[in-house]
């Protein structure tokens, strides 16, 4: 079994090549966009929550690393030790 997540919106969509077969065998793909809030009708809300102090998003990022050190953030998590890691170049 296996899960793909396919995450954001790529700035030039294009059709996803893969096999129907690839599917079978309990295998999914799911995408999310904004972690599943409703852009049009939830973000504008937490952004001003966020201008208004009330949501502070740093509290949700536990650990920063580059991206050279993607391996480490994964066992962070499987370790339980973050709860969300920011990778960047």
């Amino acid at each position: 079994m296996g899960l793909t997540v396919i995450l954001g919106i790529h700035p030039t969509p294009r059709m996803l090549p893969f096999h129907p077969m690839e599917l079978f065998n309990g295998r999914r793909i799911i995408g999310s966009v904004f972690g599943n809030v409703k852009g049009k009708t939830q973000l504008p809300h937490f952004a001003k929550e966020c201008m208004r102090g009330v949501l502070n998003l740093d509290e949700f990022i536990t650990h920063e690393l580059p991206f050279s050190k993607i391996n480490e953030a994964f066992q962070l998590l499987l370790k339980e030790k973050s709860l969300r890691c920011l990778l960047h170049l």
